[in-house]
């Protein structure tokens, strides 16, 4: 282990910060303590091609600082992290990270922050790889498409019933509104009314559809987040129908992957199932530009997997210095069990009422469609 302290560097504000950094060989890992280097941080688009281990992300979504970055030269990973009491976050999300570079990152922290008993990091490999005490807080699964060179192949790719009904609906909306346009349009002024349009839409229709509150009224702090994320670093793809908006759709793409974010369109236009059709052009635009990967998140997976998306585990670990740490954070246990049988409840609850909706549909009593 080789340890160095690096002279004083003034910061954008004009104080005098010091970088202090400890190396350790065995594990080929530098973790810089206190501050980042300059320059650093903008490696993560490159690294990683990923939003959620972007600045941007971090500062408008999480609301975290970081007090450091772990980095590994061979092969080359920065990962930046936030200290909170004997608790380190890992600030880097849904970043492609092997399971043996993981525990490097996880040891060199370890080494360097003698207070902290906990890592919390996510991971995109089965966790017991990772051959360190954890403990599974939660576990997302991203709808993920691995997109080919062609949107041509794309198709293909596609069951059959999915491309006739692509197709069927495209050249309905063709047929009744032939001025249709779709555009990727990147915020600006007008970004403001867009954004408003689209809670309208996303708002009315679930209301409608379920007769419950969305995300989006239950958490409006969330509004202003999603704005200015997008303002810094999204894109918004707008259809358009007789000169005004019809469909909206919040993209972030970061190097040669994009996200779906979230996506809403007028409900008058919904027998065209506007909204497929919107993540659809999305995906065949992902692949014109050269894009390798888009993801279209969690939540409703029906018309995601119709589009050719599959699961991918995103796993959120406590990494623990040792099993005694582990007895420490017994609480911790606790509160995992409650959030399961909560969301355990709600999805019994949804899958019930979305199995009588089906029911209803299928007996010709009531008339839906495509679930968003």
């Amino acid at each position: 282990m080789r340890a160095s302290r690096q002279a004083a560097r003034r910061t954008s504000e004009g104080e005098v910060s010091e970088v202090d950094q400890v190396s350790f060989q065995d594990l080929g890992a530098t973790v810089h303590r206190g501050a980042v280097p300059p320059g650093l941080l903008d490696e993560l688009p490159g690294l990683y091609n990923s939003i959620f281990s972007t600045v941007d992300w971090w500062e408008t979504h999480d609301h975290r600082h970081f007090d450091g970055a772990c980095v590994l030269d061979r092969p080359r990973h920065v990962v930046a992290y936030s200290v909170d009491g004997d608790t380190i976050e890992v600030l880097n999300k849904v970043f492609a990270i092997g399971a043996a570079e993981a525990r490097r990152v996880c040891l060199a922290i370890f080494r360097a922050v003698p207070q902290a008993r906990r890592i919390h990091i996510e991971v995109l490999f089965p966790p017991r790889e990772l051959r360190l005490p954890l403990r599974v807080r939660n576990v997302a699964e991203h709808m993920v498409i691995d997109l080919p060179s062609s949107v041509a192949d794309y198709d293909a790719s596609l069951g059959k019933r999915t491309r006739g009904n692509l197709r069927n609906f495209q050249n309905r909306l063709r047929r009744d509104h032939p001025d249709t346009t779709t555009e990727i349009v990147v915020p600006g002024a007008g970004a403001a009314a867009l954004f408003d349009q689209f809670l309208e839409w996303k708002n009315d229709w679930f209301h409608a559809r379920h007769g419950q509150t969305t995300f989006w009224e239950d958490k409006p702090e969330f509004i202003g987040q999603v704005k200015e994320l997008a303002c810094r670093r999204g894109e918004v793809q707008v259809t358009t129908i007789s000169g005004a908006p019809a469909a909206i759709r919040l993209l972030f793409p970061v190097g040669d992957s994009t996200v779906s974010l979230q996506g809403s369109f007028d409900p008058q236009y919904q027998k065209y199932r506007l909204g497929l059709l919107a993540s659809y052009w999305a995906i065949c635009d992902a692949v014109e530009r050269g894009m390798k990967q888009i993801n279209l998140l969690w939540g409703t997976t029906d018309y995601k997997s119709h589009l050719g998306a599959t699961p991918h585990a995103a796993t959120q670990l406590s990494v623990f210095r040792s099993n005694t740490a582990r007895l420490y954070s017994l609480g911790e246990t606790r509160d995992i069990v409650r959030r399961q049988l909560r969301e355990r409840g709600n999805r019994a609850y949804w899958t019930a009422r979305s199995g009588a909706r089906r029911a209803l549909e299928h007996a010709g009593l009531h008339r839906g469609g495509e679930r968003r």
